[in-house]
């Protein structure tokens, strides 16, 4: 995973998602790509924080 680049999707996607004349149907594919990638974002973001932790740990 390359962390940066899937933030820097999300805000594009976040972007995209703020114009008045988007249609329902790319608000939804957009709303559910951006789920996706919090959900991988967030995961990844536990992992390190676990792993920050245990480092701490020694």
């Amino acid at each position: 995973m390359d962390f940066e680049k899937e933030m820097a999707k999300l805000a594009e996607i976040s972007q995209k998602m703020k114009a008045p004349d988007l249609p329902l149907e790319e608000s939804m594919k957009l709303y559910t790509e951006a789920v996706g990638l919090t959900k991988s974002l967030k995961e990844y973001i536990d992992n390190a924080k676990l792993t920050v932790e245990k480092l701490e740990e020694q």
